[in-house]
């Protein structure tokens, strides 16, 4: 049975090992997955359109026809949004589980990331985008059903990671298996890094970059490891 005194000091050997490159990898993966939003706003609060709108010099019509515009922009940014997460996003998640398993086990390399697209990429963005799925399936039935899934399928980008011929069911269902009466203890794992990231949010998140997220990241991978 694991212990979370162990797992992190695991996690603790294996950053030190691996520090630059677990640096590195943990912050372009944040970057990537946080840049989406990045320029996507639009503040029109002072734009001379208002003015108009408000003000009443500008046709229904014409207000009709700026808003379906407006729709459309929305709507094809979220496409765009949805089509790198599934084909960008989480291939690259299996290339750092990969690089994870790795700096764990022994030493990572960079080269690691791109091993989401260079072994079995279909059946990766296939597995993934059904994890993604049903998540938000689950979270819109209830918020507390769609946290219990999300730790049900921690482990499937792992899994992909570690297994290159696992299919789909496969990888669900030992996912499923593997944190069968472990979600709790899972849970709580989480829990005892709150007070490293308080202290990422205090330093402006240099703590978070530069150390809590590497260490939690291959603490997770630590705990894969236990699991299977």
């Amino acid at each position: 049975m694991w212990k979370r005194k162990e797992l992190k000091e695991q996690g603790k050997v294996a950053l030190k090992r691996n520090y630059w490159k677990s640096v590195l990898v943990t912050a372009v993966f944040t970057a990537l997955i946080g840049g989406g939003a990045c320029g996507a706003g639009y503040s029109a609060t002072n734009s001379e359109y208002v003015q108009n709108m408000t003000s009443g010099n500008i046709s229904v019509g014409a207000a009709a026809a700026v808003v379906l515009v407006a729709l459309l922009i929305i709507i094809a940014a979220l496409a765009f949004v949805i089509l790198v997460n599934v084909l960008i996003v989480n291939p690259l998640l299996v290339g750092i589980n990969r690089f994870k398993i790795n700096a764990v086990n022994d030493k990572g390399n960079v080269s690691d990331l791109g091993h989401g697209f260079d072994c079995a990429y279909k059946r990766n963005i296939k597995t993934l985008f059904f994890v993604d799925l049903y998540l938000i399936l689950w979270s819109c039935l209830f918020i507390i059903p769609g946290i219990v899934k999300s730790y049900q399928y921690r482990m499937i980008p792992y899994i992909l990671a570690d297994n290159p011929d696992i299919d789909k069911k496969e990888a669900f269902d030992k996912s499923k298996a593997m944190m069968k009466g472990n979600k709790w203890r899972v849970f709580v794992l989480d829990l005892s890094f709150i007070l490293w990231y308080l202290l990422g949010s205090i330093t402006f998140g240099v703590v978070s970059v530069f150390y809590v997220e590497p260490y939690k990241q291959l603490t997770d991978a630590a705990l894969y490891e236990a699991l299977k």
